[in-house]
């Protein structure tokens, strides 16, 4: 029996996504060598308050037990050096996205930190797989031109709706299908919120909720003002409508936006109030993206996502709509659509 294939992984952020990915990796590692002659070995993380590289590499379990709920031991790299010294075959990129809001403030174009991380990693050589939806809501046109050029890969498939396949779907299992637009509930935050308003209880105390449980950041601006569902509506339609749009060419109504009084008037007529993302191609053939709040009869397959839970509806050619959703978009979902990319990379010749 040959000796399996070595994947060397450089992790960028170590937060609840990426130990997930290594306790997911960790669990599934006689998996991976059996089924798919693989063995995964991280060979640095790299974080805002430290750092670590190991060139021989580390099982996803023993990073675990050496960073433990701290940082990474050595001390803080910038993202370039690390990616210099890191002898790996993918870059992970699971930091945070920030505060969009400030993003769109600045100079344009936008060019969040990850991105920047994605364009060196590919410079190296290196795959990339991305949960951090930045690099493809604000840049996609250049990193899939980078990609092109140095023979490298791009996997995202976390960045829209956790592990759901929908990118997969899309690109592997709806030949010759286009997306012609879409309409999903992106947001479990504002979801939980709005369902448990309705359900008498205050904004404060949902929210609070949503954040112990790890739904939502400590600022949940993004969430509340509709940045990170119009982050994903931009990296969908880009990829798959081939759309050329960012986050701030989506019309956005915050949560703060709709009165209680309209979601309970919702509930009480037996309808349930969404925050949608709509996303169309106009006549003259540019792709258009609005989020609102909009009350679903119970028939529409978005009005049954309710809590945590996350939809979409796809409008194709050849198939018409294919609805898609999961009921619990917990991190566990997340590290799962990282994983599936990296399975997907090495089927197609990623690791030594």
């Amino acid at each position: 029996m040959s000796s399996p294939r070595t994947l060397r992984l450089c992790l960028l952020g170590f937060g609840n996504v990426a130990r997930a990915l290594c306790r997911l990796l960790d669990a599934q590692e006689a998996v991976l060598a059996d089924r798919h002659g693989l063995r995964v070995v991280v060979t640095a993380v790299g974080t805002r308050h430290g750092s670590l590289v190991a060139e021989e590499g580390l099982r996803p379990g023993e990073v675990l037990a050496v960073v433990g709920d701290g940082p990474p031991p050595q001390a803080p790299r910038p993202a370039a050096e690390l990616l210099a010294a890191a002898p790996a075959d993918v870059l992970v990129e699971l930091t945070v996205m920030g505060d969009v809001a400030r993003l769109a403030q600045g100079p344009a174009p936008v060019r969040p930190p990850a991105t920047e991380h994605v364009l060196a990693a590919l410079a190296r050589g290196m795959d990339v797989v991305t949960a951090n939806k930045a690099p493809i809501a604000w840049n996609w046109p250049e990193v899939r031109a980078a990609a092109t050029a140095a023979g490298r890969r791009v996997r995202f498939e976390s960045t829209v709706m956790d592990g759901l396949p929908v990118f997969s779907l899309l690109e592997f299992t709806l030949p010759d299908c286009r997306l012609l637009g879409f309409e999903a509930v992106f947001n479990a935050t504002t979801n939980f919120i709005i369902d448990a308003m309705a359900a008498g209880r205050p904004f404060a105390d949902a929210l609070a909720q949503v954040q112990a449980e790890g739904y939502a950041e400590a600022d949940p601006r993004n969430d509340t003002d509709g940045w990170d569902a119009a982050s994903k509506a931009a990296a969908l339609a880009n990829v798959a409508m081939d759309a050329g749009i960012t986050p701030l060419d989506v019309e956005r109504q915050t949560l703060a936006e709709v009165p209680l009084e309209r979601i309970r008037a919702a509930r009480e007529a037996g309808r349930r109030l969404r925050l949608v993302t709509s996303v169309w191609r106009d006549d003259d053939g540019r792709v258009r993206g609005r989020l609102a709040a909009r009350e679903l009869d119970v028939d529409h397959p978005l009005a049954a996502v309710g809590g945590e839970a996350l939809g979409a509806v796809l409008h194709t050619d050849l198939m018409a709509d294919v609805v898609v959703s999961e009921r619990h978009a917990y991190v566990a979902q997340t590290a799962y659509g990282v994983y599936a990319d990296l399975l997907h990379l090495c089927r197609t010749g990623t690791g030594s």
